[in-house]
C-alpha cells in the first residue's frame, strides 16, 4: 500500500485559511451547488455532474484529462422540471441516469420512473424507459444491476400502480429493449440479484405490513420462503461476496445495525451494530453504503451517532484502506468514496462537513496523489462558518435526547447568546443531522446560537424512538423542545431573554405549539410552511390524497376528533403574547398553503398582530434564490428587532 500523508498539509491549508471578517451575502446561504450527483467514467476521462438552472438541475458530461483544464463534451437539458439521479456510466462512453421531481426545497424528491441516457461526446441522446414527461401513470423503476460484463446491458426493475408485483428486466442502453421476464413472488417490495447478477432474493409485505422473503439457490430454482422471526423493521441490502447471504439493515430496539441472513438456515449474524442509532439513511441523506472498486460488494456502513462514523464490513479490503487514510488526512470532515474506475486505481470522493459543502477530489493510488476537481459551492469558506457540536440532555420524563449546538464564531464561553431553537420537519423519519446547514450557518453568522435536537418521533434512533412520537404532536414531541430550550438556557448557551423558536413544515407547527403552549418562554417565533391545524391536514394536501397517505395520517395523529382539536396550535392563537412571523409558498401542496390562510383568520379573529409572507411560484420551502433571500432579510430583521 502506498501513501499520502504527503499531502496533509495541502489538505489542512485548504480548511484553515484564516479567518476574515466580513459580512457574507445572503444569497451566498442559498445559491445552489455548481456540482451535483458526480460520477466518474470507468476509464477516469470523463466526469458527469448536474449542474443548477432555474427551477430544476440539469447533466453536464466533462472532460477531465488535462489537470486544471475542464472541458465541456455535453449536456442533456431535462423537462418539466425534472432533474437527473443516480447518473452511473454503463461504459467508457456511455451514462444512464434517473429523474426526479422536486416541488419545494423541503420536499422529498419524486421518482419519475423515467430512465435517460446519453453518450459522452453528446450523441444518441435519449429516454430509455417510462411514460413521458409530465405522466405519472404508468411504471416506476429503479436498477437492479449494472451487468459489469454486458455493458450495452443493465438489469432494472418495474412496478406498475395496478400490479403489486415488481418485475426484473434486462434493458438496452442503447436503445431501451427490454428482454427476459422475472416476476417476484412477493407482493410489494423488490429483488436483489446476486455477485452473479442472478436474481435469487426478493422481498415484499403481506396486507398488514409485515416483511416477507423468499429465495433460490439459482434462477433455475423454484422460490423459497423462510419465517422471518427477526423483526418487522428490516431492509435487504445486498448479497454477502459468497452469495449465501443477505444482508440487511434493522431498526429494531437492540438490533440497531446491519446483519446477515443465511438463506439456506435462515439463521441471523450481526455484522455491524450499534446502541442508539440506525444505519445512516435518513431523508436527505446520501447513500450510507460503500461498495468495492467493481462496486459488487458492500465494504461499509455510515452510522450518524453524534458525528458521521464509516464502519467496515472488512477492514484489510484495499478501498477501505485507502478510506482510512484520507479520513485521517481530513479528519473533523466526512470523507465519502462515490465511485472507482474499471481498474481499481482511480477513485472520485467528497470531504465536506459541518462547516463545508462538498469539496471533489480523484485521488490516484499509483501516483499517489490527490487531485481536486471542483466545489459544490466554492463562494463558501469554511473559516467563516461555525461548528456544530453534537449535544445530548435528558427529558423531563428521563429519556435521553440527541442533538446539535452551534454557537457563533465570536462567542465567549459562559456568556449566553442570542438564541435559535430551530426545529426540523418531518417529523417521522427525517433527523436532525452533522453537517453544512445554510440556515443554521445563516443564524450563526449574525450573532445567534442554535439548537437543533432530535425529539421523540425523529428518525435515526431506532424504530421505537420514532413511534415514541405517534400521536404526541402538540404533546410530549412539544416537552422535548420545551425541555432542550430550557437546557440549552440553564448550561449558559441561551440568553433567556432573547431566545427565539423557529422551523420549517413540522417545525412550523412546533413553533406554533411551542408559543401557545409556553406563552413566556420565546422571545420571537418564526413558522415557515407549516402545518397548524390537524383536522384540516386529514382533508387538504398531498397526503390525505391517497389511501396510503391516509392510513400514515390515523397511525400518526390518532382518529379522535377532539384530540385532533385540542392539539392543534391554531386552536390556542389567544395564547400568543409572542411576535410572530409566517411565511408559506402558495404552492405548497404538503403542508398544504390553506393552512397559512386558517391560521391568519383564526390570528386577525383574535386580535393578534404577527407578520407574514406569501409567495407566489413556490412550493413546499423555497427553492429561488431571490425568494429565499428576500424572506431571510425580513427574518433577520424580525429576530434581530425583538432580542436586541
Amino acid at each position: 500500500m502506498k501513501y499520502i500523508h504527503w499531502l496533509a498539509i495541502c489538505v489542512a491549508l485548504m480548511f484553515t485559511a484564516p479567518a476574515v471578517s466580513q459580512d457574507i451575502p445572503l444569497a451566498d446561504f442559498f445559491k445552489h451547488a455548481e456540482f451535483g450527483d458526480v460520477a466518474i467514467s470507468p476509464d477516469g476521462r470523463y466526469l458527469a455532474v448536474s449542474v443548477p438552472e432555474e427551477d430544476r438541475r440539469n447533466l453536464a458530461v466533462i472532460d477531465i484529462t488535462e489537470p486544471g483544464k475542464l472541458k465541456i463534451t455535453a449536456g442533456f437539458n431535462m423537462r418539466g422540471g425534472e432533474s437527473p439521479f443516480g447518473v452511473r456510466w454503463v461504459s467508457n462512453e456511455r451514462l444512464i441516469f434517473e429523474s426526479i421531481l422536486q416541488a419545494g426545497a423541503l420536499e422529498a424528491p419524486q421518482r419519475t420512473g423515467r430512465v435517460f441516457a446519453i453518450n459522452a461526446d453528446g450523441g444518441n441522446r435519449r429516454q430509455l424507459f417510462g411514460t413521458q414527461a409530465g405522466s405519472f401513470v404508468g411504471r416506476s423503476m429503479s436498477i437492479v444491476s449494472y451487468l459489469k460484463d454486458e455493458p450495452d446491458w443493465v438489469l432494472i426493475q418495474h412496478w406498475a400502480h395496478d400490479r403489486p408485483k415488481p418485475i426484473a428486466q434486462r434493458m438496452n442502453v442503447t436503445d431501451g429493449r427490454l428482454t427476459r421476464r422475472i416476476i417476484s413472488p412477493l407482493n410489494r417490495g423488490g429483488l436483489l440479484a446476486d455477485q452473479n447478477d442472478k436474481v435469487r432474493f426478493a422481498y415484499g409485505s403481506d396486507d398488514d405490513g409485515v416483511p416477507q422473503f423468499s429465495w433460490r439457490p439459482s434462477e433455475d430454482d423454484k422460490w423459497r420462503t423462510f419465517k422471518n422471526d427477526f423483526g418487522t423493521y428490516i431492509s435487504p441490502i445486498a448479497f454477502n461476496p459468497a452469495g449465501t447471504a443477505v444482508y440487511f439493515s434493522s431498526q429494531e430496539k437492540g438490533k440497531l445495525g446491519v446483519f446477515e441472513i443465511t438463506l439456506a438456515t435462515g439463521t441471523v449474524t450481526p455484522v455491524l451494530q450499534s446502541e442508539r442509532v440506525e444505519v445512516d439513511n435518513s431523508v436527505g441523506a446520501s447513500t450510507p453504503f460503500v461498495w468495492d472498486a467493481s462496486a459488487t460488494n458492500l465494504l461499509a456502513v455510515r452510522f450518524m451517532d453524534g458525528k458521521p462514523e464509516t464502519r467496515s464490513v472488512n477492514e484489510e479490503a484495499f478501498e477501505i484502506k485507502w478510506l482510512r487514510q484520507l479520513e485521517a488526512m481530513y479528519e473533523g470532515f466526512h470523507v465519502r468514496i462515490f465511485n472507482w474506475t474499471a481498474d481499481g486505481k482511480r477513485a472520485l470522493l467528497s470531504v465536506s462537513g459541518d462547516v463545508a459543502e462538498a469539496e471533489y477530489f480523484l485521488l490516484d493510488t499509483e501516483t499517489p496523489e490527490l487531485r481536486f476537481i471542483a466545489s459544490a459551492k466554492p463562494w463558501i469558506d469554511p473559516s467563516q462558518m461555525a461548528p456544530m457540536e453534537p449535544i445530548q440532555f435528558t427529558a423531563r420524563d428521563g429519556q435521553e435526547l440527541y442533538g446539535y449546538l452551534t454557537m457563533p464564531l465570536n462567542h465567549k464561553a459562559g456568556q449566553p447568546s442570542p438564541f435559535v431553537v430551530y426545529v426540523h420537519g418531518g417529523p417521522h423519519g427525517p433527523r436532525d443531522r452533522w453537517g453544512f446547514d445554510s440556515r443554521v450557518q445563516l443564524f450563526a453568522h449574525h450573532g445567534f446560537g442554535v439548537l437543533q435536537i432530535n425529539y421523540r418521533g425523529s428518525g435515526g434512533y431506532g424504530r421505537d424512538f420514532e413511534e415514541m412520537g405517534y400521536g404526541e404532536w402538540h404533546g410530549k414531541m412539544q416537552d422535548d423542545i420545551t425541555d432542550g430550550t430550557l437546557w440549552a438556557m440553564e448550561q449558559g448557551y441561551a440568553d433567556r431573554e432573547r431566545t427565539c423558536i423557529a422551523g420549517a413544515s413540522y417545525g412550523g407547527f412546533a413553533t406554533l405549539s411551542g408559543i401557545t403552549r409556553e406563552p413566556g418562554l420565546y422571545a420571537c417565533a418564526w413558522a415557515f410552511v407549516g402545518v397548524y391545524d390537524l383536522p384540516l391536514m386529514k382533508k387538504e394536501g398531498n397526503i390525505p390524497s391517497f389511501e396510503a397517505g391516509r392510513r400514515y395520517l390515523d397511525r400518526v395523529l390518532g382518529t379522535d376528533d377532539q384530540v385532533l382539536l385540542d392539539r392543534s396550535p391554531s386552536n390556542h392563537v389567544e395564547k400568543i403574547v409572542t411576535p410572530l412571523f409566517i411565511s408559506h409558498g402558495a404552492e405548497d401542496t404538503q403542508a398544504h398553503f390553506g393552512q397559512y390562510h386558517l391560521l391568519r383568520q383564526r390570528l386577525d379573529k383574535a386580535n393578534i398582530p404577527y407578520e407574514h409572507m406569501f409567495v407566489a411560484g413556490e412550493g413546499h420551502g423555497f427553492y429561488k434564490v431571490e425568494n429565499n433571500v428576500a424572506m431571510m432579510e425580513r427574518v433577520l430583521a424580525f429576530m434581530k428587532k425583538h432580542t436586541e
